[in-house]
């Protein structure tokens, strides 16, 4: 008789070490993330070993957790492809983008489902990460993730300017601050994402010097980050393009016209000279036509 962990430890597992989050894995699985973190705890009782290393930026494999992880990877996807293949089921091509999480929410969700609706032969399957796909461990055909996109053995096609701007909720924002410009901002609660340097960018941008030891707070996630700015706890650098809808309704607004250049993006990549498959290709001639498109501007 076989001696293994249950199948549904094994499952949870898989689940972190592909999205790299046991918030996502719950979501990808239908199941709580307290549930989640029990049968992470399992499995790692069962083997007497530990699996993932939990950070408050992000969970990392161990040695023992990336042994596991590709062989239990690769057996899931036998395991699929055997039971299709033995199913009434329609066959559909399977295809899985890794997506960044509030790209996804604000930008691609809205729009996905007339991706959907014209390829109904397509089984499309979105994993969330900040950061792109290892594509030689990893079951991914496609990411859309956010950086400079200088990414080894990565090709990288910009899909949206990642310019921050400053916003806030419209209460937090008095005539005093505004006559008295950007450098004004120095005195108020400042909070970004990525790196403190942004702020002193921004503020080199709009012509104000001597911002390094401004203090800032780093809040490392793009909804949490706009919750702030919305409840009028301050003001947050935020992808410009990303709370458009926002500053066109008044929910937030821009104290300041000013949006500076990190370098840094969203991009569309996939492995260097991969064979990609029908359906990835579509999806991206898809994806690469609808950022340009109307929708795109609205």
């Amino acid at each position: 008789m076989r001696k293994l962990p249950s199948f549904s430890a094994l499952r949870a597992f898989e689940a972190v070490a592909a999205t790299g989050s046991f918030t996502a894995a719950a979501a990808e699985l239908g199941v709580t993330q307290a549930a989640i973190s029990r049968q992470i705890k399992a499995l790692e009782e069962v083997l007497g070993v530990p699996l993932i290393v939990r950070r408050p930026g992000g969970n990392d494999l161990t040695e023992a957790g990336r042994a596991l992880y590709t062989p239990l990877c690769d057996s899931l996807n036998r395991i699929e492809e055997a039971v299709r293949s033995v199913s009434a089921w329609p066959a559909r091509a399977m295809l899985t983008v890794s997506v960044a999480p509030f790209f996804s929410s604000v930008w691609l969700t809205p729009r996905v489902m007339g991706f959907i609706g014209a390829n109904p032969d397509i089984d499309l399957r979105l994993h969330h990460s900040y950061a792109p796909p290892d594509y030689a461990r990893e079951r991914v055909d496609l990411g859309i993730n956010w950086g400079n996109g200088q990414w080894p053995g990565v090709e990288a096609v910009k899909v949206m300017d990642g310019g921050l701007t400053v916003v806030a909720a419209p209460g937090r924002v008095d005539p005093a601050l505004l006559r008295n410009g950007p450098g004004a901002l120095m005195a108020e609660r400042l909070f970004y994402e990525f790196a403190r340097a942004d702020w002193t960018r921004w503020f080199e941008e709009a012509g104000v010097a001597g911002s390094e030891g401004c203090a800032a707070t780093r809040i490392d996630d793009t909804h949490a980050l706009r919750r702030i700015a919305l409840n009028g706890d301050g003001f947050a650098l935020l992808c410009h393009d990303l709370v458009a809808e926002d500053l066109e309704c008044g929910r937030l607004v821009r104290p300041f016209p000013i949006t500076v250049d990190t370098g840094a993006h969203y991009f569309l990549n996939f492995p260097v000279r991969a064979d990609l498959s029908g359906a990835a290709k579509r999806f991206r001639t898809w994806l690469l036509k609808e950022r340009t498109g109307p929708a795109a501007r609205a």
